[in-house]
């Protein structure tokens, strides 16, 4: 599972969130958020957990924020 990170970012720039205000919402680490925004770590359950509070909080679909699976086929689609 992954973070969909085109539309958290367009999330945040239609409500004029910096990564700060996200990290706060979340109640995460600005650290945390920042890495994650850059690829350079993947979400943890924390990270969920304060994504689908926002979502609830916010009216927003959770699932429209994560990726279950990679893009590709698997052996139980073909």
């Amino acid at each position: 599972m992954r973070l969909n990170l085109e539309k958290t970012k367009k999330l945040m720039e239609d409500r004029g969130w910096s990564e700060v205000m996200l990290a706060r919402k979340l109640n995460l680490d600005y650290s945390y958020i920042y890495r994650v925004l850059r690829n350079d770590r993947g979400v943890g359950k924390k990270f969920l957990k304060g994504l689908m509070i926002l979502c609830e909080r916010e009216g927003l679909n959770f699932k429209e924020y994560i990726i279950l699976e990679d893009d590709k086929e698997t052996e139980y689609t073909k």
